[in-house]
């Protein structure tokens, strides 16, 4: 398995708070990594449908106008953030947010897409539809996704130096494993394996259930940062995220398999709920 040494990081940004905060994210893993940074602003520039043809044409001749506006503006505000670094690609595509998003990252073979996710609360935040989590379905590039937090340090003072990875024994949960591994190599950071038994069943040990744990990481793994295995037992969401909570973790690693239902592509109920819920930013490594 090749190591998580991302080169391109893509961080696409619609101005909001939390996409700021993503901005930050994906300047300090490319300082720390020595990848390339490339921020995208997407826009469709679309006349409204009642707009006659003649309309559409005069609309058309300024369309270059307005996305001169937006890379200028947009230079400014990652100028504002994180420096003019020459090593920023800044780019304004004429398309919809989620397709821009998904071209680019395909076309340029982006080893990492950061995003900053709109916290919502309620039925809003049990339901699919967010930017976000569709890039989460669509792509099969890693995704950290980063959202505020009350108490938060300042966004510019992004510190990683607890990694948290949940695992399941999968093939998936080993990739997961590996890109932790780089996570915490990169950020000097303790790394915490964590798996939950999620049976109530009392056939289960914790005690034996952790000497598995210990005897599924790799040696080559456990060899190569400071590692520390975990045994929790209930909801495996639930636990992941109460684990990172008490443990003042500063990102979760997270493997999830795209599985097909009828035309579409579907995450697991463990990966949503940690992503929409987690305190802190979760590294998605997605397998399909």
């Amino acid at each position: 398995m090749e190591p998580f040494q991302p080169k391109l990081i893509l961080c696409p940004i619609d101005f909001s708070e939390p996409a700021t905060l993503a901005l930050y994210y994906g300047k300090h893993l490319a300082t720390c990594f020595g990848a390339r940074l490339t921020v995208l602003y997407a826009d469709p520039f679309s006349p409204p449908p009642y707009f006659t043809s003649g309309q559409v044409e005069d609309l058309a001749k300024t369309i270059e106008h307005f996305k001169g506006a937006a890379l200028e503006y947009l230079t400014r505000y990652v100028s504002e953030h994180i420096g003019g670094s020459g090593e920023v690609e800044i780019v304004v595509a004429e398309n919809q947010t989620v397709p821009a998003i998904l071209l680019m990252a395909e076309e340029k073979k982006v080893d990492l897409i950061v995003m900053g996710t709109h916290g919502r609360s309620g039925l809003n935040r049990l339901m699919l539809g967010s930017v976000t989590e569709k890039v989460l379905h669509e792509t099969d590039r890693p995704v950290l996704t980063v959202r505020e937090k009350k108490g938060a340090a300042e966004p510019s003072r992004v510190s990683i130096q607890q990694v948290l990875c949940p695992v399941n024994y999968s093939e998936v949960a080993l990739k997961a494993l590996e890109h932790a591994l780089e996570m915490s190599k990169c950020f000097k950071a303790e790394l915490l394996v964590l798996h939950v038994i999620e049976s109530q069943s009392t056939d289960i040990k914790e005690g034996e259930e952790h000497g598995r744990l210990c005897a599924w990481v790799p040696d080559n793994i456990r060899s190569r940062c400071s590692l520390k295995e975990i045994v929790r037992r209930g909801d495996a969401a639930e636990q992941i995220i109460e684990a990172a909570t008490s443990g003042g973790c500063d990102i979760i690693v997270l493997g999830a398999q795209h599985k097909r239902f009828h035309d579409t592509t579907v995450l697991g109920t463990t990966t949503l709920r940690v992503t929409r819920h987690a305190p802190c930013p979760v590294l998605t490594v997605i397998r399909k």
